[in-house]
């Protein structure tokens, strides 16, 4: 039987709206396959999309209308809701795959979020980017020397850039802050190879998601280092894959590639682009995540890979830090005092960071039951277990809190240098 014959519902996010006296659903698609969330009447979602189980025949549902609310609906409406969802692509089947074939056959990633967190015309977000840089909180204007004087200043100033932290929060909320890791990459970096942990805000089976597709911006593409991946692969294994359409609609990778674009211009670099999963079972158990075989295996990977490569290669850390108010879940508005808890455990966790300490920091976390939800916590424990002897700096730090007092999210910009393998 045709898979349209038994309608299922994909996993959506579904909210309930109320507007001029109406209820409605929203549904949100995670992966933004569908364009646009899709808006259904609060009544028609509850007494005739609910039964799109992928079990229940059109009959079966129009019969279930009817003992359930005492309605009768037309086969003929039945049909043209379950037609319209999957033009949406928000049912499983033909369209919804074709939609994800595609996505898979596709060489590159688009800019899911180009035109809704951040200007599409490339002359507008460059403008909007250098405003970041120049205004308040930002690290100021980028001066970069010609290349020559760059490659002497670079032989001749600090250790060699290891990794930066940098925000995934939405520019305009956090955008100054990227400044600090940014300015700091440009000017004392001449890596050629970007490996970038973000974080993958869905679940996932695996905790590490690989793709070799390029990630287009409205600047330009940055180009996926293909082969550098593909070692990653095969030492770690080829179910790092599994999860790859996560990486569809994921920003805390993209928000970078849109700012690596702006700072490095057309100076060649490609990138590693990496999702981390949850460690939350991990920190239930309270275990150091080095001693999972997945992690661990993952970890050695990434060092092998470097080494492999015969490049320069620099992290880059996508975090934000504490998530705490009603929308995540507290029964309390943000006030100054939460604000001050959240910044006392945010530096605690900071300077776990800045020592290189792995497992310090995810055992500060870990020491509160992750009550302040930090959602860089395994995507920073991985970066940290992997840049070797270095020493990290806080550059910037900044807590965003809306107008309502429902929701703070923190984040910081650090930036680690090499140090000697015996210095204290």
């Amino acid at each position: 039987m045709a898979a349209l014959d038994r309608p299922k519902l994909r996993s959506l996010a579904a909210r309930r709206l109320e507007h001029m006296g109406e209820a409605y659903v929203v549904l949100e698609d995670p992966h933004r396959l569908c364009a646009t969330p899709l808006v259904l009447g609060y009544d028609v979602f509850m007494r005739v999309v609910r039964h799109f189980d992928g079990r229940n025949t059109l009959l079966d549902v129009q019969r279930l209308v009817l003992e359930t609310s005492s309605q009768y609906v037309e086969m003929a409406a039945i049909r043209e809701l379950v037609e319209q969802l999957d033009r949406s692509l928000a049912l499983e089947g033909p369209a919804f795959d074709a939609a994800v074939r595609s996505f898979y056959d596709a060489e590159e990633r688009p800019a899911a979020l180009a035109g809704m967190s951040y200007a599409s015309e490339p002359d507008r977000l460059r403008a909007d980017l250098d405003r970041f840089f120049r205004g308040r909180d930002g690290a100021g204007k980028l001066a970069l020397p010609p290349p020559a004087a760059r490659e002497e200043r670079l032989t001749e100033a600090k250790p060699r850039l290891r990794a930066i932290v940098s925000p995934h929060i939405d520019f305009p909320r956090g955008g100054s802050v990227y400044t600090w890791a940014y300015k700091a990459l440009v000017e004392q970096s001449d890596a050629d190879v970007f490996v970038i942990l973000g974080v993958a805000h869905q679940l996932c089976r695996r905790r590490f998601v690989l793709t070799r597709k390029d990630f287009a911006t409205p600047l330009g593409v940055a180009t996926t280092d293909r082969p550098y991946v593909d070692r990653l692969a095969e030492a770690a294994g080829s179910h790092l894959f599994d999860d790859e359409l996560t990486h569809r609609s994921e920003h805390s990778i993209e928000f970078q590639a849109v700012f690596l674009k702006h700072v490095l211009g057309d100076r060649p670099f490609t990138i590693v682009p990496i999702l981390v999963g949850s460690f939350h079972d991990l920190m239930k158990r309270r275990a150091d995540p080095i001693t999972d075989p997945e992690v661990g295996r993952f970890i050695r990977a990434l060092r092998e890979a470097e080494k492999s490569s015969g490049r320069k290669v620099a992290y880059i850390g996508g975090i934000d830090l504490c998530h705490v108010g009603p929308e995540f879940g507290d029964p309390g508005r943000v006030d100054d005092a939460l604000q001050g808890q959240v910044r006392e455990f945010d530096h605690a966790m900071l300077a776990r960071a800045e020592a290189v300490d792995p497992v310090g920091w995810f055992r500060t976390a870990s020491a509160v039951g992750d009550r302040w939800r930090v959602c860089g916590l395994a995507a920073a424990y991985t970066m940290l277990q992997v840049l070797g002897p270095s020493r990290g700096e806080l550059l910037k730090y900044n807590q965003a809190v809306d107008d309502r007092k429902t929701c703070c999210v923190s984040f910081a910009s650090m930036v680690f240098h090499a140090v000697a393998a015996d210095a204290g």
